[in-house]
């Protein structure tokens, strides 16, 4: 299992995005971004589509799915009622919300999946009826999973709960 970096270390491990006067930096995405699918359709915004992630996590993101694949009977009908067949997307060069950081996002290390049932802000996101089937897959190749942020129910993180967020960056 990789071990993935700190969140403050990821230019360090994944390497600068940032561009001229605040955008992204074409070469870098050149470089490192790839595109990945998982082995059901997959959509967003109702429309067909791949993910398009940093080649050092590309792998763990398709084991995930895999796993997630396995656990579902590879019964897409199931897929569909975990929410996995919907993302909010992957690589997306923009600050944390709220923030003047990078997001995870802007790496190409994180991807938002079930946006409508898994609510940045909401505390009880669908992927904790999931945990085993969807989550624990994830956890186990080191990943962080959005919704084990509590925003203050109070025992984990400080972050706000954002159930829909995948990453492949450690918090400490």
């Amino acid at each position: 299992m990789t071990a993935w970096p700190l969140q403050r270390d990821c230019d360090a491990f994944y390497g600068n995005p940032r561009g001229n006067r605040g955008q992204a930096s074409i070469g870098w995405e050149r470089m490192n971004l790839v595109f990945i699918s998982p082995p059901w359709p997959l959509f967003y915004a109702g429309k067909p589509c791949r993910l398009r992630v940093h080649k050092k996590c590309a792998g763990a993101f398709e084991a995930w799915f895999l796993a997630v694949w396995a656990n579902a009977g590879k019964d897409r009908q199931l897929i569909r009622a975990w929410g996995m067949d919907a993302t909010g997307g992957a690589y997306n060069f923009r600050l944390m919300r709220g923030g003047s950081s990078l997001s995870m996002h802007s790496w190409g290390c994180a991807v938002d999946m079930d946006v409508p049932r898994n609510g940045f802000h909401d505390n009880t996101p669908h992927f904790a009826t999931l945990r085993k089937e969807v989550v624990e897959p994830f956890l186990k190749l080191g990943g962080v999973w959005g919704g084990d942020w509590d925003g203050d129910g109070d025992g984990l993180d400080e972050r706000a709960c954002d159930g829909m967020h995948f990453q492949f960056a450690r918090l400490t």
